[in-house]
């Protein structure tokens, strides 16, 4: 009985005690659950408020980059109207001076296509980059020689300056035969391009490369730009993403942050993949693979 007596108390102890570790191990959980759920909210905040600098920025650069050739092309259309006016007077007394003012007003309307080609650019990267949001893009395959494209996309003086000198090397009579929207593949080819323009300098050549890799087309467009410091190389192809320590070599076109974007959609919807070589100081190479067909139609193994 004494035994019990004594047992009882070392019991009640060890109950007590026992209820006081769940009690703390219950506070501990709690406070964990706190604290996480305060980091998923920081991290959730931070993310927002990213998010809106970043469409803020969008909104303010969008703003600058669609005013900025309309701003351009009313001043050229005032100007040539005033050359056409001062035209008119002089034909038949002057003709060299008629001459003159004709060749003016010529250069102004060229000058006006690049603004609107410039203006129609972006406001198609705006509604692609709708339509890739709302999982809404179209594309209509067909069997396509990927060397043609390439070479009509080159050889078009609107997208390139004439200043701009671009090296192509494509297989030797080879077709390079793959399914694809040929206009989708020509949009990423235009992206590209404008990037390798853009971001290096005028006297400085830009490589197209064309050529098969197994069961693949690889495309690759090399400029001797700044280059891209690796920890931004995946950024890059974010929507609405700039690399902000990098500025603009050739033209005045900034651009949305949407080209890249809308690059790798387009390619991925293809079965293709997209990517990048690059150092700072040694230029970037942006390329892309396409899934190969013989020339049945059917796709190499």
């Amino acid at each position: 009985m004494k035994i019990c007596q004594v047992g009882r108390p070392l019991v009640r102890f060890a109950w007590l005690v026992l209820v006081v570790i769940v009690k703390l191990i219950v506070v501990l959980i709690g406070q964990e659950i706190l604290r996480r759920k305060r980091t998923e909210a920081r991290t959730k905040s931070l993310a927002r408020h990213e998010a809106q600098s970043r469409m803020n920025e969008f909104v303010s650069i969008a703003g600058h980059e669609l005013k900025t050739p309309l701003t351009s092309i009313k001043g050229n259309i005032q100007l040539m109207g005033r050359r056409l006016k001062n035209s008119i007077e002089v034909v038949g007394t002057q003709p060299d001076t008629t001459a003159r003012l004709l060749t003016e007003v010529r250069e102004l309307l060229e000058r006006t296509d690049r603004q609107i080609t410039q203006l129609t650019r972006l406001i198609n990267s705006l509604l692609e980059s709708s339509r890739i949001y709302a999982n809404t893009m179209d594309l209509l395959f067909e069997l396509c020689e990927l060397n043609r494209i390439i070479q009509e996309v080159t050889q078009e003086k609107r997208y390139l300056p004439v200043e701009r000198t671009v090296h192509v090397t494509l297989p030797e009579k080879k077709a390079v035969l793959v399914m694809a929207d040929a206009n989708r593949i020509k949009q990423v080819m235009i992206h590209y391009l404008s990037n390798a323009h853009k971001y290096s300098a005028l006297d400085r050549p830009i490589d197209v490369h064309l050529s098969e890799e197994g069961s693949m087309a690889f495309v690759s467009v090399r400029d001797e730009g700044p280059g891209i410091p690796q920890n931004e190389q995946q950024r890059i192809w974010e929507r609405f993403y700039r690399v902000p320590s990098i500025e603009i070599k050739t033209g005045s076109e900034v651009g949305l942050g949407l080209g890249l974007h809308i690059s790798r959609t387009i390619i991925e919807q293809h079965h293709g993949q997209v990517g990048v070589q690059s150092k700072p100081g040694a230029g970037s190479t942006f390329w892309f693979t396409l899934p190969l067909l013989r020339e049945n139609g059917q796709k190499l193994p």
